[in-house]
């Protein structure tokens, strides 16, 4: 059992240690977690070594106490790695080496490798895969779901044999590009997110109703950062062979991507925005609900549907937000006596990446407070308490927070009825930045405005939205005039 490891810990820190396993279970080891002192087969004298888990309930814990008082006693070897701060360590392991992964943990990782007799085994893209969307500092539900969207695109990419270039790594006879051993991977293979970013910008040979190439230059740039950053994730944890050259990889494909024509200016938002903002506010019901004869409880959901369709364009116009911050929104708040103040609301949301800023309502308000007024009694509370703002209004889904599937749907059925170019309700956010520089709003008021963390962010995406404002500006901030030289 020479592979087999035992990890010790306080009950308190499982999660940790289920991670811990199965980042060790991927470099061939068998690991048992040892958290209670009366097993009745201790595992500890006959594994190859103990991780101890050392955090503040460490100290007070008596069954790792006993694992490592028994692993000393049988001359097996002991690493204590520290997972969270305590100003005082455990008695038992007070003369080892202690090991601080706090902030750093693939750094500490790949030091506990370099001291274990790790086996060699053929760890998969699919196996990394797998650890990378499991791993802890994946937080955001939307940023998971990104990566597994571009992991699984670069699947379809190794496995399509129609593309002319192929590498040697596309090469290997596997049953799916899942299954392609880490190990593979050649320093001939150093263009293979190159390759990517070609195959994606790409006409499939065929129609194929899976392939939606070829992708927009932003799709495919948000894909290679998707890819690069896995691929750091795979050094970091050891995994990449030492022949394959990640840094000149990455520096492939960004010198050809920078290489490409940029975009000239801004996002552009769609025009007549202005139609789809307030398409609800006047929407008449379809004819089969005008019958003498249709159920009220029919009538009353496309009423409250069409309320709540138009109080959701009016806000993501109005505040900018994503759609992810306007669909978190909650009745609280939205404070009835607020409502029908002739003032601005504001209401903190949380925004990109952890960050916290304002969304602010003022025009809105008045659909919004019809749409609430609309629901009466009619208010479910989800799970944790919550009343969202957004609700379906569908029987099946009655009361659950409106999904942003569906709010896409409204924005759309908005764009095609008025016969415009699809949009998105992120377009809405572009609309009102658009709008904002164009009315001479200073560049760190539209930064607080749109959340940006940095006025770089609001620069570098809107600050050249009119470029007529700068030529104006160049006509009446005049040079000085010299001594006896006559005014025009």
């Amino acid at each position: 059992m020479s592979h087999s490891l035992t990890v010790t810990a306080a009950e308190q820190d499982g999660d940790f240690a289920r991670r811990l396993q199965s980042m060790l279970q991927l470099q061939g080891f068998t690991v048992h977690i040892s958290q209670h002192a009366s097993d009745n087969t201790p595992a500890v004298p006959a594994t190859a070594a103990l991780i101890v888990l050392v955090s503040p309930d460490t100290i007070n814990c008596e069954s790792v106490m006993q694992d490592c008082t028994l692993a000393r006693h049988h001359h097996v070897p002991v690493f204590p790695l520290l997972i969270r701060f305590t100003p005082q360590l455990p008695w038992y392991i007070a003369d080892l080496t202690i090991e601080d992964v706090t902030d750093d943990f693939p750094t500490g990782f790949r030091r506990l490798l370099s001291a274990l007799p790790a086996p060699q085994q053929d760890i998969t893209l699919g196996d990394a895969r797998d650890a990378y969307l499991q791993r802890a500092t994946l937080k955001s539900e939307h940023t998971i779901a990104s990566y597994r969207r571009a992991i699984e695109l670069f699947f379809d990419f190794l496995g399509d044999r129609s593309f002319p270039s192929r590498l040697p790594i596309q090469q290997a006879q596997v049953v799916t590009p899942e299954n392609l051993p880490i190990k593979k991977l050649s320093s001939d293979d150093a263009p293979i997110f190159l390759q990517f970013a070609q195959w994606m910008l790409s006409a499939p040979p065929r129609a194929h109703s899976g392939d939606h190439r070829p992708y927009k230059p932003s799709t495919v740039e948000l894909r290679i950062a998707g890819i690069i950053n896995w691929f750091q994730f795979l050094d970091d944890y050891g995994w990449l062979p030492a022949q394959f050259p990640l840094a000149k990889a990455r520096r492939i494909v960004r010198d050809e991507l920078r290489t490409r024509p940029q975009r000239s200016g801004p996002p552009q938002p769609p025009e007549h925005m202005d139609e789809i903002i307030y398409y609800y506010d006047s929407l008449e019901p379809p004819r089969h609900l005008k019958k003498a004869d249709t159920d009220p409880a029919k009538i009353r959901q496309w009423e409250l549907t069409q309320l709540r369709n138009r109080a959701l364009l009016h806000s993501l116009a109005e505040t900018g937000g994503r759609i992810s911050e306007v669909l978190s929104l909650n009745l609280s708040d939205f404070p009835e006596r607020y409502l029908s103040k002739n003032d601005v609301l504001r209401v903190e949301v949380v925004g990109k990446g952890g960050h916290t800023y304002y969304l602010r309502f003022f025009d809105s308000l008045p659909a919004i407070r019809a749409y609430i007024r609309a629901r009466g009694a009619n208010l479910r509370a989800t799970s944790r308490g919550e009343v969202p703002l957004f609700v379906s209004h569908a029987p099946r889904f009655d009361g659950s927070r409106m999904s942003r599937v569906v709010a896409w749907r409204v924005v759309q059925r908005a764009a095609r009825a008025l016969g415009l170019k699809k949009i998105s309700p992120h377009d809405f956010r572009h609309w009102r930045a658009t709008q904002l520089i164009n009315a001479g709003t200073p560049l760190d008021v539209v930064q607080d405005y749109l959340g940006h963390r940095s006025v770089e962010t609001t620069r570098a995406y809107y600050a050249h939205t009119d470029p007529l404002r700068v030529d104006d500006a160049a006509k009446h901030t005049r040079l000085p005039k010299q001594d006896g030289e006559s005014e025009d």
